[in-house]
């Protein structure tokens, strides 16, 4: 490489991942030998504990959304590049030193892999980033005139990782400024959710049955079904993947996970494939050590969802997690289902309103009061945490 002149680009690429594990990975070729140090308190980049002896590692570019899409380009440079320009929010600089070279890609398939050098050597790497902003659970984001869940959706994020032939220096911290990094290096007081409480302890209870620890009631096999109704901020537009999916948004008000999922192809389509969601040990307990298993029967965007939905609970130990459908039983002996219908309005200042009302029949009769109290809870939590205002 030449070390005089202007700079040049060797080598670029370009690409869109998406992903379920709010990253996009840097790691070495054909899975090769990486090493790198991320600086302190920053909110982009994240060097995970090497898995080798030898000290050897990914690099992962922290996202804000967890799926994307993200749009991904990588220079390679012949000597340092000219500084970022300022429509980057977030800019971090690190060191890497690779055996295979390097690309960058999706975290367990690895696919697509987007070369970023092509060859090993010692690098200085910088990772610059636009769009990180908070988004909560708000699938739908500000596409509001989106009415097909299958259309493709454009990139939420953009990133662009740029490296050029350096021995190896301090990682380096140019400039975090996108309202994601600005909450989560200054945190915003914690939710105050009026109905949290009880809707965690009738969680606990169902959880306690599905588990069938001590206390457990007996269900009669005897169903009703209850409906829980609120206005929130927000159009139903922007609200409707987030209801149509949820399970529990206790994590908003937590401040940590509450529930996992896993799912196959075509998941997220009426008549596709279930979707397995469990808590393991979340304070939000619905599903115990257990889990909860839907499929949907409906997808009528922006208006109307529903879907099946039965907890399912471990055949012997608590091993494995997540919990898989061969070590499991049904707890109800015919689904129950899950309704959810969204109206929009305007207020006395014009604002948008959404009206959500969630219907859930088939439940047993020893858990009406339970869900009611927890359906009221979630519904408390999307209207407290705002989940249907643009951030």
């Amino acid at each position: 490489m030449t070390s005089s002149g202007s700079p040049t680009v060797l080598h670029s690429d370009e690409g869109v991942i998406e992903t379920s594990y709010s990253c996009v990975v840097v790691r070495g070729n054909d899975l090769g030998d990486l090493i790198s140090v991320a600086p302190a308190d920053n909110t982009l980049v994240t060097v995970p504990p090497p898995d080798d002896e030898d000290g050897s590692s990914d690099l992962w570019v922290q996202t804000a959304d967890q799926w994307g899409p993200f749009s991904v380009t990588t220079r390679l440079w012949d000597m340092a590049p000219p500084d970022a320009g300022e429509e980057w929010e977030d800019v971090v600089e690190v060191s890497v030193t690779s055996t295979t070279g390097l690309s960058a890609t999706e975290l367990v398939d690895n696919d697509p892999q987007i070369v970023l050098t092509p060859e090993p050597g010692q690098y200085r790497v910088r990772i610059s980033a636009r769009g990180r902003r908070v988004r909560d659970l708000d699938q739908a984001d500000d596409l509001d005139d989106l009415d097909d869940l299958d259309a493709d959706l454009p990139p939420k994020e953009w990133y662009l990782l740029e490296a050029w032939s350096a021995p190896p220096t301090d990682p380096t911290v140019v400039r975090l400024t996108s309202p994601y990094a600005a909450q989560v290096l200054n945190p915003p007081p914690r939710l105050v959710i009026p109905e949290g409480e009880a809707g965690l302890a009738a969680a606990a209870r169902i959880g306690r049955d599905v588990d069938g620890t001590p206390g457990a009631r007996t269900l009669s096999g005897k169903t009703g079904s209850v409906r829980v109704e609120r206005t929130i901020r927000g159009t139903r537009r922007r609200l409707f993947n987030l209801c149509a999916h949820v399970g529990s948004w206790s994590h908003v008000w937590l401040g940590l996970p509450s529930w996992s999922h896993m799912s196959g192809p075509g998941w997220d389509k009426a008549g596709g494939t279930e979707t397995w969601t469990y808590s393991d040990d979340s304070r939000d307990q619905l599903t115990g050590h257990g889990a909860v298993r839907t499929r949907f029967l409906v997808l009528e965007s922006p208006s109307r969802a529903v879907k099946t939905w039965n907890w399912v609970r471990r055949v012997g130990d608590r091993g494995p997690s997540p919990l898989l459908p061969e070590s499991a039983n049904d707890v109800l002996a015919e689904d129950s289902t899950f309704s959810v219908d969204l109206a929009q309005s305007r207020d006395d200042e014009g604002e948008p309103r959404t009206t959500i009302t969630i219907t859930h029949e088939g439940l047993p009769v020893e858990w009406l009061d339970d869900m009611e109290t927890y359906w009221a809870y979630q519904l408390s939590i999307a209207d407290h945490a705002g989940l249907g205002v643009p951030t």
